[in-house]
C-alpha cells in the first residue's frame, strides 16, 4: 500500500478516502497489530464444531451459512485457540482503515454482512451473540458497524506522511472489492433503480443486480447487500467462465482476430447450449449441484470460429440461467447489464447477449474496484 500510494502524484489531494478489500478475508488485532495468521476469503474451514453451531443457530438461507464465511473462520479461531479479551476482528478493509486514522477497527454493512451483521435491523442480531456465547467467544471481539461513506475518522499525520496522503483528509467506512466494482460500473450511486445489473466475465462469472427485494439462498451462494433504505444488491456468481477459453488455448491475439467476425455467435452448434463450460467437476450457481461435470464441445482445432462460438454461447447460457434463477427468488426484474471483465470487449458476443436476455447491454466504461471505492468516498456530499 505504502508503495503503491508513494507513486500517486496526487493521493495527497484526496479530501475523501475509502478502502475496498475482500470481505471473507478476516484479521485479528490486538491494537495495531495482527495477532492470528490471517484466513483468506477463500480458506474454508472443515466440517466440525464451529459449523455446527452455525447450523443450529443462523437463520436458514444466511451466508454465515458457508464454511468460508467470516463468522466459521471466526468461531475456528476460538476452539483452535481461545480468543483473548484483547483481540478484534477485522477485515481487509478494516484493517488497512484502521491504519490509516490510527484506530481500533471500524466496519461496514457490506463487510461485516458474512460476520453475521444484521442488514435489516443494523445491529449484531441475538442469534448472533448466543453462537459466540456457545463457543466462547467474547462479545468485544465484534466491531463497530457503520453505513459505507459514512466518516469513521481521519487520516492521522504518521500516516500522512508513510502514505503519501494529506492529514486530516477524512476517511470513510468502505465496501467489500466486488461492490466496489458494481460501483465502478455504475458510477451514479444516487440514481440506481431497480433491474440495473453487472455482469463481470472473467474467469468466473458474476452478477450483481438492484433489487427493491432482498433474496437470500446460502445453498446457491445468492446474497443480499444493503445499498440504502430503498435498495438491496442480489448476487451470485458461477464457477464457469472465460477462464475455460484458455483451457482450449485461445490467446488473446487469436480471440481479438475471431471476434472481428460480427457474425461470430452464428456459427455455433444448434444445441451448443446444451454445454455448460466448466474446467473441473463442481457448480454452486445457477445450478446447485457440487458434482456437475463440464460439458464442453469437441476440441477441433480445424474450425477454431465455431469452437469459440461454442464456448461463448455457453457461457451466455450461464448468464441467463443465473438472471432467471434470481428472478425466481423474487429479485427485481432484469433491465439493463453492464459488463466488466475481460470479455466485456467482444462485441459480436455482447450483442448475442443483448438478444438472450432482452435488455440493453453495454460494457462498462470503468472496473476497478479502486474507483468504485472513489465513488463511494464521494457518495456522502
Amino acid at each position: 500500500l505504502k508503495s503503491t500510494l508513494n507513486q500517486c502524484t496526487n493521493a495527497n489531494c484526496a479530501d475523501r478516502i475509502a478502502v475496498s478489500g475482500t470481505s471473507g478475508t478476516l484479521l485479528a488485532m490486538i491494537g495495531a497489530e495482527i495477532h492470528r495468521e490471517p484466513m483468506m476469503y477463500n480458506d474454508a474451514i472443515t466440517e466440525g464444531r464451529a459449523m455446527q453451531i452455525i447450523q443450529d443457530l443462523a437463520p436458514a438461507g444466511h451466508v454465515v451459512r458457508s464454511r468460508s464465511s467470516a463468522l466459521a473462520k471466526l468461531l475456528n479461531w476460538q476452539l483452535d485457540r481461545p480468543i483473548k479479551k484483547s483481540e478484534r476482528v477485522a477485515h481487509q478493509a478494516d484493517y488497512v482503515a484502521a491504519h490509516l486514522c490510527e484506530q481500533k477497527p471500524v466496519s461496514d454493512w457490506h463487510n461485516a454482512l458474512k460476520l453475521g451483521f444484521d442488514v435489516n435491523t443494523l445491529d449484531w442480531p441475538p442469534w448472533l451473540f448466543e453462537a459466540l456465547d456457545v463457543a466462547g467467544v467474547p462479545h468485544d471481539v465484534l466491531p463497530q458497524v457503520i453505513e459505507p461513506g459514512s466518516v469513521m475518522g481521519h487520516i492521522t499525520k504518521n500516516a500522512a506522511k508513510m502514505f503519501n496522503l494529506r492529514e486530516g483528509a477524512s476517511l470513510v467506512a468502505g465496501t467489500t472489492d466486488s461492490i466496489a466494482a458494481f460501483f465502478a460500473c455504475t458510477h451514479d450511486l444516487e440514481n440506481l433503480t431497480p433491474g440495473v445489473a453487472v455482469t463481470s466475465l472473467g474467469s468466473t462469472t458474476a452478477l450483481k443486480l438492484v433489487s427493491t427485494i432482498r433474496v437470500d439462498d446460502a445453498s446457491t451462494g445468492v446474497y443480499s447487500h444493503r445499498l440504502d433504505d430503498k435498495f438491496w444488491l442480489v448476487g451470485g456468481a458461477s464457477n464457469a467462465g472465460t477462464r475455460v477459453l484458455r483451457s482450449f488455448d485461445f490467446d488473446d491475439k487469436e480471440l481479438h482476430s475471431l471476434s472481428t467476425d460480427k457474425n461470430l455467435l452464428s456459427y455455433a452448434d444448434v444445441d451448443s447450449d446444451l454445454y455448460y463450460p466448466l474446467i473441473d467437476k463442481g457448480e454452486r450457481f445457477p445450478i446447485n449441484d457440487p458434482n456437475l461435470l463440464p460439458r464442453l464441445p469437441k476440441n477441433d482445432n480445424k474450425d477454431r470460429k465455431r469452437l469459440l462460438a461454442n464456448l461463448l454461447v455457453s457461457i451466455s447460457r450461464v448468464e441467463q440461467l443465473g438472471y432467471k434463477a434470481l428472478a425466481d427468488l423474487g429479485a427485481s426484474t432484469l433491465t439493463s447489464v453492464a459488463t466488466a471483465g475481460g470479455g466485456a470487449a467482444n462485441e459480436p458476443w455482447r450483442h448475442f447477449r443483448a438478444q438472450q436476455l432482452g435488455v440493453p447491454v453495454v460494457q462498462a466504461q470503468q472496473t476497478d474496484a479502486a474507483y468504485g471505492a472513489a465513488v463511494l468516498a464521494l457518495r456522502k456530499l
